[in-house]
């Protein structure tokens, strides 16, 4: 079976489980955990092939992963989490939060959506594995690229730098297995209205990922509450102190 690489910060508090996103890593939450660590314990994990994660040797499903972290929570005797999830760590956040109720606190979706991909958004999914497998560095210096605003490209130099240098090391097989996974999942929003887990939504007004309307039409569905934040794709690198004021964390 293969494995997720996680690093978990024990302070015999209630756990926050950290889920990065497409082309990230575990060390992108540095920004954001550090003003937490006094209320929580932190787990982290690193997505397949992403951060210190090994490739996956197959394809992968998000329903596969869900059934490793639960392996995690077991080893480490977490009896439940809060779940953060960015972008497709969301995807995955809202997945647990589906398969695995008695084990979710509650679920921050940050720049995600919980719904599954539009018939364009496969399409574009499609299209990205195509180049990805004949200009990798091309795709993904573009793909970060657009992650961010134009003036955030030009504040966060130094951390968009850093995020291509990591990214660099990911293989073609990983990148086109994580666009795989997501293009493939089911929605889990129909069973997430049905629980009683509370979820809250946190997204960029300027973000051309997961766009503000799509977050509209989830939040109504659900029946909650959303915020709404000055940003782009990349919150949890440029806007630390926008996401800090608006978590709620609800037992």
């Amino acid at each position: 079976m293969d494995h997720l690489h996680y690093h978990f910060k024990n302070h015999q508090k209630p756990v926050l489980l950290f889920i990065h996103g497409f082309l990230g890593s575990m060390n992108q939450w540095n920004y954001l955990e550090g003003e937490l660590t006094t209320q929580f314990s932190v787990l982290k994990i690193d997505l397949p092939g992403h951060g210190r994660s090994l490739e996956f040797y197959k394809n992968y499903t998000l329903t596969d992963l869900v059934l490793i972290i639960e392996q995690i929570l077991k080893i480490e005797k977490i009896d439940r989490v809060h779940i953060i999830g960015h972008s497709m760590g969301g995807y995955l956040g809202a997945a647990f939060a589906k398969e695995r109720p008695q084990l979710t606190i509650s679920l921050t979706m940050l720049n995600s959506i919980a719904g599954k991909d539009s018939r364009q958004r496969k399409l574009l999914r499609d299209r990205s594995i195509q180049l990805i497998e004949k200009h990798q560095e091309a795709y993904v210096s573009m793909a970060i690229a657009n992650l961010f605003t134009a003036d955030e490209q030009n504040v966060f130099k130094s951390r968009i730098k850093e995020m291509k240098d990591h990214a660099s090391h990911i293989s073609i097989k990983s990148i086109v297995q994580a666009l795989q996974c997501m293009r493939d999942r089911e929605s889990s929003l129909e069973t997430l209205k049905d629980s009683r887990i509370p979820i809250s939504y946190i997204y960029g007004q300027k973000d051309h990922i997961i766009l503000p309307n799509q977050i509209i039409l989830e939040r109504d569905f659900l029946e909650i509450e959303d915020k709404k934040i000055d940003s782009g794709h990349m919150s949890l690198v440029t806007n630390v102190a926008d996401i800090l004021k608006n978590l709620r964390f609800i037992e």
